[in-house]
């Protein structure tokens, strides 16, 4: 299966059951003769040598950071730009990021940056990243006030979906990626409660993609409609950093979505009746956690959003279509309301 996405550079995303066809699509896209293969020690250890052996052709280097979110770091991205340099690459070779959204988010910073931009091949090995933070270009690095306060919009040059990666996934990550399922049967044509009820498929994947590079295509760089794809996430991510990102994104993501649930009934955009069915949408998921936390807490990180315009914040409500939308909140009535 392949998608085409035509943002500010036009590339494909296949997604395949296996790595047969990896090294056809990646010698389109490759110009030069280095790889760096930047992972973490977990997919190190699963994947790495698989990966390697589609590209015997080049001269490859690996980096290889922890696992989880502490690696994306700036001081991880800044080792990376080191061993890029010290390697001596150049501007068209090439950079695979070899992992989930960690590694596609510090490798597709560090790539998108080094020479001012160099050629990037997404790799996902998990389900959120196939779905959702593998495609669309955005990458970042965290801070200790934020996630991702430091980032840059960079399309790869091809993206590959290897669906078998999935089988060594634990039920926690299948869980994360999840969250950013169920967040797609709230903008565009979504999901049907039939597509998340029948289980992770190469088919329930596209779908999700597909739906991410009709945003994406509109508004590649978030001054609109992408910020719809935020659904969840505002707070979402203020959750990860209360939780010392012992949650999982997705997870986050699910909590996140329960707090916007109830932020739109407060508001008026979602009746009782409406939110139940938003509700049900969400434990389609298998998940039914959804404790409540600290409004100061929230608040505080809520602030250092980059949806954040001084006071208030650019937040995804969800209205009586059960679709989302964009509603700038004060953030005094934010507090007020959650």
């Amino acid at each position: 299966m392949e998608i085409k996405v035509t943002a500010s550079k036009e590339y494909s995303v296949i997604i395949k059951n296996d790595l047969s066809c990896l090294k056809d699509y990646a010698k389109k896209v490759i110009k030069g003769s280095k790889i760096a293969i930047i992972t973490d020690l977990t997919v190190k250890d699963l994947y790495l040598d698989k990966v390697k052996n589609e590209f015997l052709d080049y001269e490859l280097y690996t980096y290889s950071v922890l696992s989880g979110e502490d690696s994306k770091s700036l001081e991880n991205y800044y080792n990376i730009l080191e061993f890029l340099a010290q390697n001596s690459f150049k501007r068209n070779d090439t950079v695979i990021a070899l992992g989930g959204g960690v590694i596609g988010d510090l490798a597709g910073f560090s790539a998108s940056t080094y020479m001012r931009g160099i050629n990037l091949i997404m790799i996902p090995t998990t389900l959120l990243s196939m779905v959702d933070s593998s495609v669309g270009g955005k990458t970042a690095v965290n801070m200790p006030s934020g996630k991702n306060l430091v980032g840059s919009f960079y399309q790869p040059s091809l993206v590959y979906v290897c669906t078998n990666f999935l089988k060594t996934l634990s039920k926690r990550e299948v869980l994360s990626g999840m969250g950013e399922i169920v967040k797609y049967s709230f903008i565009g044509s979504g999901l049907t409660a039939l597509d998340l009820n029948g289980g992770i498929t190469n088919e329930l994947i596209y779908k999700c993609i597909d739906i991410k590079r009709e945003i994406v295509e509109k508004d590649e760089q978030e001054s609109g409609d992408r910020k719809l794809l935020n659904l969840g996430h505002t707070i979402g991510h203020a959750i990860e950093k209360i939780e010392n990102y012992n949650l999982s994104h997705g997870e986050c993501v699910l909590k996140g979505l329960y707090y916007a649930l109830v932020i739109s009934n407060k508001l008026g955009e979602l009746t009782n009746e409406n939110f139940d069915k938003c509700l049900e949408i969400i434990k389609a998921s298998s998940y039914n956690n959804f404790n409540t936390y600290n409004k100061d807490d929230i608040i505080k990180y809520v602030k250092t959003d980059k949806k954040g315009v001084y006071d208030s914040v650019d937040f995804i409500v969800v209205d009586n279509n059960l679709k989302a939308k964009v509603k700038r909140i004060d953030l005094t009535n934010l507090y007020n309301i959650i």
